[in-house]
């Protein structure tokens, strides 16, 4: 057997496994509880029995919780903040100019 038939067929099997699986998934979520009373208790999130703080109160500050490992990694993380402007055109630019730089070392390195 020639490994490009495989090759060809390969999609058509991705595509039949993927229908499988999504045939499955509903086969399975269709067993499910359908009914509930609308209303009471059942339609709100379940936080291990505890009351849903405010939408403030739910927000965990990365800065909190992450202030010990950027206070010890300052020295590097100060340039880096102020490179990154949030301007896309810079953002490219770097881009180009590390895969020209990327280029021309492979270019010159090359067993060539």
């Amino acid at each position: 057997m020639d490994i490009r038939i495989l090759a060809f067929w390969a999609p058509v099997v991705c595509l039949i496994a993927f229908l499988v699986l999504i045939a499955v998934t509903y086969a399975f979520r269709s067993r499910g509880e359908s009914k509930h009373k609308q209303g009471t208790e059942q339609e709100k999130v379940f936080l291990s029995g505890e009351d849903m703080p405010d939408a403030g109160m739910r927000h965990v500050r990365a800065h909190n919780i992450y202030w010990g490992f950027f206070e010890s990694l300052k020295q590097y993380y100060d340039p880096l903040i102020r490179a990154h402007t949030g301007i896309v055109n810079d953002y490219l630019m770097w881009l180009i100019g590390v895969v020209a730089i990327a280029g021309i070392v492979i270019l010159t390195a090359g067993p060539w």
